[in-house]
C-alpha cells in the first residue's frame, strides 16, 4: 500500500501549458504551469558537464559549476510549486515531521519531454536547498500490476555482474565489488543476505546465472543510447571481449527467466558521452519496469568513486530493512557528505511501479506454504472474527444439493439493449462487470469505481477510494444486481449497496485483493488476495467460513453455476478446483502466472488463461483437457458466453478473440493499441465488452451465425 505521507505530483500536457495535480496528506490541488521544456532541455549538456566537473575523477570529461544545477532545479520548483501547491507541500512536510515520519515525493510525469528532465534537482533556497536530500523522490511508472512486499525466507539473494568490454574505458569494478561485499558482510555472516557474482561478462553468462534466481540484480558496467530505436542499451562483452550491446526490452526479457525473479535492478553504470545521456537509463529503467517492480539507474555519467560510495550506502540501508526510496536518499547523502560541492548525488534515479517502496520483508520471513485446503477450526475463526460459532453457519451446510443447477440466463434480460460502441472512461480499465439486466456496466480503475449506462455512455454512480495508488483490481455484481463487490490494493474487498451507495461489508486481507465473485445465491462472496489466500465470506454475518491457502498470490476466483465448486488461480502457475468442503478436486498447470478463470454457465467446462499466452479449456466431469488457444502475449481475462457456446479472451498484445467453446475455432479477432485487461459478455449474448489500458470500454456486436 502507498505510504500515508506521500506528496504526489502528476504532470501532464494541457492547453496553455502543463496540468499539475497534487495529492497530499493535507489535501489536493490543481494548477496549470507554463514550463518551457525546450529551454530546460537545452541546458542539460552544461548541467551534465557541471555534474562531472564537480567530481574529483570521472569516467568522461567535463567541467562546470553548480549554477546550472540550481538554475534548472529552481526553475522546475518555481514552475510547479505555485502558491496553493507550495502551501500544501509546506503543510504536508510539517505534518509528517509532527508525526515523526518522512514525506515522500512521488513524480508521475506523463509528458515525454518533461520526463527527460532531472526532477531530482528540485531546488528552493528558502526551503533548505535540494528537495531530494530531504525527501525520497520516486519516479512512478504506471503499470497494471502493483507490488506487495515479498516475504523473503533468508537469505536475500543479490546477483552482481561486471561487464567491461576491452574497447571501452575501464572502471574500478573490483573496488566497487569489494565495497558491496564489505557493506553486506554483517548480514552475510548472519545468513540474511547472499551475494553471488556472475562468472563472466557475456549475455550467456548472465543467462546461466539467472536460472538460479535472485531477489536483486546489480550491474556494473557501461551503457549506450540507440538513436534510431530511441532506447537505452547495456553493454556486455562477447567471447572475444568486444562490445555486445543489449537493448532494454531484451534485457527485461532476459531477466524474466530468473526464478525467483528479482524485485530490484540496480544499474550502477553510465553512458559513454552521447548527447542522449539524460535519456539512457530513464528509457532502460522504464522498460525494465515491465519486468521488475523497482529500478535504480543513473541519469548522468557517474564517476568510479561515486558508484562505489553510493552502492555501499544504498545496500547498508536496504539491508537494514529500509524501503528502497529511503535507501536511495541514503546513498545521495553519502555522496554529498563525501564531497559537499559534488553534484553527483543527483545522478541516481529511482523508478517504481508500486506505491509501497518496501520491496522486501526481512524481519518476519515466512516460507511459502504449498497449496492445501484449510477449513479452519472454529476456535481460530472465533479469535480472528470475534464472532460466536453459532452465528457462523458453514459454507458446506448451505450449499445447494448435488445436481441442482440454476436456470440459464434469459435471452430477454437485457431487453434488446444496443450499447454504445465506445465509452471513454478517461482512466485505465483494470476490471469490469456487467449488470444482470445488461443496461449497466461497472469499471474499476485507479482510485475509481464507476457504473455506466451503456446506452447513454455516461457514468451514473461513482465512488472514490483513498490512496493515490489504490487500484480496483476486481469488480462483480451480485446475481440480483442490487450489490457491487470490489477488491483493491488497499487490502480490502467491499460490498456496496447500489441503491444507497453505502458500504454493506468491508472485508480485510493482509495484502491486495485481486479477485471477487458472488455465488449464485448472492449470500457468499469469494475473495482472492496477494496474501496467497482465498476466503469465502457469509455476507449475512460478514463472517469468514472457509480459507484456502495457495503458495503465491491469488489472481482470480469463480464459483461454479451450482455454487458447489470454486475455481481459483495463482502466481504459482496453477489453477485449482475446490469443492464446498475445501478439498482440492484438481490442479491445472500453466507455464506462467494464471491470471483469469471462468466456468461455463452450463457448468460443463472451465477455462484458465495465463501469462504464458495460452487459454486451456477442460470439461468438468473428469477435468480432461479439451483444447488450448493462444495469443501473441500474455492473456489477462477469459469469459464464456451466456449460452456456453463461445469463449472470449483478452490479451496484453491488445487483441480480443472469440472462440467456439466446442472446438476452439476462431470466430472473431480484433486488435487494439493497448493491453486488454477484462472481457465480459452481455447477458443476452449479442455483445462483448472489453476494457484496458487505452482507457475505453468497447462493445463488439457478435455475428448472429457465430452464436
Amino acid at each position: 500500500m502507498a505510504a500515508e505521507f506521500d506528496f504526489v505530483l502528476e504532470v501532464s500536457e494541457a492547453p496553455g501549458g502543463y496540468r499539475i495535480e497534487v495529492s497530499s496528506p493535507c489535501g489536493e490541488d490543481t494548477a496549470i504551469a507554463g514550463i518551457d521544456a525546450d529551454a530546460l532541455l537545452s541546458r542539460l549538456p552544461s548541467l551534465e558537464a557541471a555534474v562531472l566537473g564537480s567530481a574529483a575523477r570521472s569516467r568522461s570529461g567535463g567541467t562546470g559549476l553548480e549554477a546550472p544545477a540550481r538554475q534548472v532545479g529552481g526553475t522546475l520548483f518555481d514552475s510547479v510549486f505555485q502558491s496553493g501547491i507550495k502551501a500544501l507541500y509546506l503543510s504536508s512536510r510539517q505534518k509528517a515531521q509532527e508525526r515523526g515520519r518522512r514525506l515522500r515525493m512521488i513524480l508521475r510525469v506523463r509528458s515525454p519531454e518533461l520526463a527527460a528532465l532531472p526532477w531530482e534537482l528540485l531546488y528552493d533556497a528558502k526551503l533548505g536547498g535540494y528537495l531530494c536530500l530531504h525527501h525520497p523522490i520516486i519516479r512512478y511508472v504506471e503499470m497494471l500490476e502493483p507490488v506487495s512486499p515479498l516475504r523473503v525466507e533468508p537469505p536475500l539473494r543479490i546477483l552482481g555482474m561486471v561487464a567491461l568490454p576491452g574497447s571501452l574505458g575501464t572502471l574500478e569494478a573490483e573496488t566497487e565489488r569489494e565495497g558491496l561485499s564489505a557493506a553486506l558482510k554483517p548480514l552475510m555472516d548472519e545468513g540474511m543476505v547472499q551475494l553471488d557474482w556472475v562468472g563472466g561478462q557475456t549475455k550467456q553468462h548472465l543467462f546461466d546465472a539467472l536460472f538460479h534466481g535472485c531477489h536483486i540484480f546489480h550491474f556494473i558496467g557501461h551503457g549506450k543510447f540507440d538513436d534510431q530505436r530511441r532506447q537505452g542499451m547495456i553493454v556486455f562483452a562477447d567471447e572475444q571481449g568486444r562490445q555486445d550491446s543489449l537493448h532494454a526490452d531484451a534485457l527485461g526479457s532476459l531477466i524474466s527467466v530468473a526464478e525467483p525473479a528479482p524485485r530490484l535492478v540496480v544499474l550502477n553504470s553510465c553512458e559513454t558521452g552521447t548527447s542522449h545521456a539524460r535519456d539512457l537509463f530513464s528509457s532502460t529503467a522504464a522498460k525494465l519496469e515491465y519486468t521488475v517492480p523497482a529500478v535504480v539507474a543513473m541519469q548522468f555519467p557517474v564517476t568510479d568513486k561515486a558508484a562505489v560510495l553510493f552502492s555501499r550506502a544504498f545496500y547498508q540501508a536496504l539491508a537494514a530493512n529500509r524501503p528502497v526510496d529511503e535507501a536511495v536518499r541514503t546513498g545521495r547523502i553519502a555522496l554529498r557528505a563525501d564531497k559537499d560541492d559534488s553534484l553527483e548525488c543527483f545522478t541516481p534515479v529511482l523508478y517504481q511501479r508500486s506505491g509501497d517502496a518496501r520491496l522486501f520483508d526481512l524481519t518476519s520471513p515466512r516460507p511459502p506454504t504449498p497449496p492445501r485446503q484449510v477449513a479452519e477450526d472454529i476456535k481460530k475463526l472465533e479469535r480472528e472474527t470475534q464472532r460466536d460459532e453459532r452465528t457462523e453457519p458453514s459454507f458446506r451446510q448451505l450449499s445447494p444439493p448435488p445436481g441442482r443447477r440454476p436456470p440459464p440466463p434469459s435471452s430477454t434480460t437485457s431487453l434488446g439493449i444496443t450499447p454504445l460502441t465506445v465509452i471513454d472512461t478517461g482512466h485505465w480499465v483494470v476490471s469490469l462487470a456487467l449488470h444482470p439486466q445488461g443496461r449497466l456496466l461497472a469499471t474499476g480503475s485507479r482510485k475509481l469505481i464507476r457504473v455506466w449506462d451503456v446506452v447513454a455512455g455516461r457514468s451514473t454512480w461513482e465512488r472514490r477510494l483513498g490512496g493515490w495508488s489504490t487500484m480496483v483490481n476486481a469488480i462483480a455484481f451480485s446475481p440480483d444486481g442490487s450489490r457491487l463487490a470490489t477488491g483493491s490494493t488497499d487490502n480490502f474487498a467491499r460490498v456496496w449497496d447500489m441503491s444507497t451507495g453505502s458500504v454493506d461489508a468491508e472485508l480485510a486481507h493482509r495484502h491486495f485483493v485481486n479477485a471477487v465473485d458472488f455465488d449464485g445465491s448472492g449470500r457468499y462472496l469469494a475473495t482472492g488476495s496477494a496474501d496467497a489466500t482465498v476466503c469465502i465470506w457469509d455476507l449475512s454475518t460478514t463472517s469468514r467460513v472457509l480459507v484456502l491457502r495457495h503458495a503465491r498470490a491469488v489472481k482470480a476466483v469463480r464459483f461454479s453455476p451450482d455454487g458447489r465448486l470454486l475455481l481459483t488461480s495463482s502466481e504459482d502457475k496453477n489453477a485449482y478446483v475446490w469443492d464446498h468442503t475445501g478439498r482440492q478436486q484438481t490442479r491445472i498447470s500453466h507455464r506462467d502466472f494464471v491470471l483469469g478463470v471462468a466456468f461455463s454457465p452450463d457448468g460443463r467446462k472451465i477455462a484458465t488463461c495465463s501469462q504464458d499466452r495460452s487459454c486451456e479449456i477442460r470439461e468438468t466431469e473428469t477435468w480432461t483437457a479439451l483444447f488450448r488457444v493462444e495469443h501473441n502475449a500474455g492473456l489477462r481475462s477469459v469469459a464464456f458466453s451466456p449460452d456456453s457456446t463461445m469463449l472470449a479472451t483478452g490479451s496484453e498484445d491488445g487483441s480480443v478473440c472469440v472462440w467456439s467453446a466446442a472446438t476452439g475455432e476462431s470466430l472473431l479477432f480484433v486488435r487494439y493499441d493497448r493491453s486488454v485487461n477484462a472481457v465480459a459478455f452481455y447477458p443476452d449474448g449479442r455483445f462483448l465488452a472489453s476494457g484496458g489500458e487505452d482507457k475505453v470500454v468497447r462493445s463488439l456486436r457478435l455475428p448472429e451465425d457465430d452464436r
